[in-house]
Formats: structure tokens, sequence, C-alpha cells
């Protein structure tokens, strides 16, 4: 079985999702990666980030004080209400309730086809995305709310029903992923600004759903192998590369920003920031992919053209508007398909590979673990562009 066959148990879509547009990002910037045309951006990563920076010890919370236990992590618990067809993980830090006037943020991560949220090692199953991307372990570090929608090992209704429903803002997960969101400001003191979303592969592309469709509600994302907005079953090679299969590319800005007109076409409303992190060697979810949600999301904000750096030692591309790092793109050499990870005790450091590898397996009848030590925390980096860790 070839590796990217064993890539089609993950991420099978199987309808049209949108036509795919080859009209590039309306004029409104591009993705070459020259120097920024924006002048005088600062990276939220630094000067010479991830250089060194691990040094084994345990962080100070968000709010000061104490080291906080390297090993915590934020109580989940599944709700009983449910949203559609999804349940919802609520992750919540010990001691938060109590605190007045310090309003906190909230990630909203989201699993990959197959994956499901909380899953042990089992033959024929996948390891959960709570588990080993440790976003609840980062929340109770720093002082954040995490809830996990949570699918089971089934895909996103996007990704089962393309071009029927799944992608518009009232079409019924987005919705409830909205309404999952309203229900926790409702219960705890959560900051408007500080509402964020990740997700892995057919998460990611949710991922991207919601950024385009609640840009009034999400700041920010961030993407594990994912795509543009508007993908349809080509944005996955799905065992076809090399055999006659053209991806479409150029996915229009205007997909985006039709989503929710009464916001994207708002000069002062704050426009959703993302970041990207795909593996070259990644089968399922190739670089393409990068190179198009890059352009349509540097579109979509108006950012000008990208400056490149490195983080981690992995190529970072940087697209700025307003003074600002709207679009960050990181390039993982030799990683493949999955959420990457990092071990160990460093500040930066963090996340579970249960079978630790840089491409996983390529025997889909095994358990697959969909996570990659990738030399780079994902959700770590992730969480420093959203601003919830410093």
């Amino acid at each position: 079985m070839t590796t990217l066959t064993r890539f089609a148990v993950l991420f099978v879509p199987a309808l049209v999702l949108l036509p795919a547009c080859a009209e590039g990002v309306d004029g409104e910037g591009g993705a070459s990666t020259s120097a920024s045309q924006d002048g005088g951006a600062t990276s939220p990563f630094g000067e010479g980030e991830g250089e060194g920076e691990g040094n084994g010890q345990p962080r100070a919370g968000q709010d000061g004080g104490a080291p906080v236990d390297p090993g915590a992590e934020a109580k989940c618990e599944i709700a009983t209400k449910s949203y559609g067809t999804m349940k919802m993980w609520e992750c919540a830090p010990a001691g938060m309730e109590g605190k007045t006037g310090k309003p906190a943020g909230l990630v909203v991560a989201l699993h990959g086809y197959t994956q499901g949220v909380d899953q042990k090692g089992s033959p024929g199953n996948a390891w959960g995305f709570r588990s080993t991307s440790q976003w609840a372990k980062l929340a109770a570090k720093n002082g954040f709310y995490v809830i996990f929608p949570d699918k089971g090992t089934q895909a996103f209704q996007w990704y089962s029903f393309f071009g029927t429903s799944g992608i518009a803002r009232t079409d019924l997960e987005p919705t409830g992923i909205a309404n999952m969101v309203k229900d926790m400001q409702a219960k705890h003191d959560i900051d408007p600004e500080k509402i964020f979303v990740n997700g892995l592969s057919a998460g990611a592309y949710m991922s991207v759903v919601m950024l385009a469709t609640y840009p009034d509600l999400f700041s920010a994302g961030a993407t594990f192998a994912g795509g543009a907005y508007g993908c349809n079953t080509q944005c996955a090679a799905l065992g076809k590369k090399g055999q006659g299969w053209t991806f479409p590319g150029n996915h229009a800005a205007s997909l985006v920003k039709n989503a929710h007109a009464a916001v994207w076409n708002a000069p002062a409303a704050r426009k959703p920031r993302l970041m990207i992190f795909q593996g070259d060697a990644d089968g399922a979810v190739t670089m393409e992919n990068l190179a198009d949600l890059s352009q349509q999301w540097a579109g979509a904000v108006g950012a000008g053209a990208g400056a490149k750096s490195q983080v981690k030692g992995h190529e970072l591309v940087e697209y700025s508007a307003g003074g600002k790092v709207m679009v960050a793109a990181v390039t993982m050499k030799g990683i493949g398909h999955g959420t990457p990870v990092d071990p160990g005790a460093g500040p930066d450091q963090g996340g579970w590979d249960p079978e630790p590898s840089q491409t996983m397996k390529s025997d889909t009848q095994a358990a697959q673990d969909w996570t990659n030590s990738a030399g780079i925390y994902g959700p770590y980096y992730a969480a420093k562009f959203f601003g919830l860790v410093k």
C-alpha cells in the first residue's frame, strides 16, 4: 500500500464544495515571497524565535507568580447538550472562575477525520486530538479555555456533503460551532477579542470555514494540513499525484469575502488572522494547499507580499497589513500529515507523539496517531500567534 493511499482514510471528500476559481486574489495582495510591502510589521515570534529557546524550566502562568506544574491539564468534560450531530468537550483551567476583570481567551480545537477527540491507542483507532495536541495543558499553563467539537471518528458535515451544506454561515455545523462559542461566553468570562480556532486536516479545512463565515466571532485561526475556503476533492492528493492529477489552485479571495460580506467588506471591521502549518512530505494535503491558502487569505485581508524568515528551523513566510502580521505560513521540511509536536520540557515544547515519527506509518490497517515529531510544537506557536502566550 502506498504512502499516498493510506491518507485517503483520513481525508476522503466526495462531492463538490464550491467551484474552484483561478482569479487570483482580486488584486488585493499576492503571495510572493519577497520583502514585505507593508513595512515595519512586527513578527509575533520575535527575532530568532525558537533558536535555543527551550531551557527545560517550567514557565510562570500568564498572570505571573510561581511556575505552573508543566504536567497540569485543564479539566475537560463533555457537555450534555448536543449541537446537531456534534458534542462538545469543555476544558477549563482550575481557578479561572474566581477571577474578575480578567476575561480569558478561548480556543476551538477541531480534530481530523477518523481521529476523534478522546481516544485510546488501540488497533484501528487513532489517538485523539485532545491528548496529542495537548491544548488543555497549554490552557492550564496560560489561563485560557478550550473546547473540542466532537464528531467521533466521523467527518465534519462540510466534508461529507460538499455542495449541499456545510460551508455557509447558516449551515448546520458552522452554526453549531458558533453556538458552542456563544454558550461558553454565556458561562465564562471570555474576551470577545480572543476567540480562536485550530484544526488538523479535515478539522483544518473546517477551521478555515469558521474564519470565513464567522469573522465577527473569531480573531484568528491556525491550520495543520489544511487548505483554501471553497476547496473541492482535488485539494487533497488522494493517491492521484503523479497519475494525471492536477491541482486547481488560486481559490479567489472573493470566496472568503462573500462568506460574510457584512464584515469582510467593511473597511473598519476586524479581519481574522491565519497561521498555516504544512509539511512538505505530506501526501494527503500537499504543499500546493499552503500556496493556495496563503494567497487566498492574503488577498482577503489585503496583505502585501511575504517576508521570509525561520521559526524553529522551518521556513516562515509572513504577510502583513496595517503594521500587523495577518498571515504566517510555516513549511516543515520532511514532515508528513499530522499535528506537529515537539515533546520536551522547554517552554515552547509540547504535544505527544504516541509512536514518534515524522511521517507516520504507511499501513492504513494499523493504529495511527496522526501526529508527527516535527521539532516545532504547532499548538504553542499557534497560541503565540494568537497572543495567548508571551
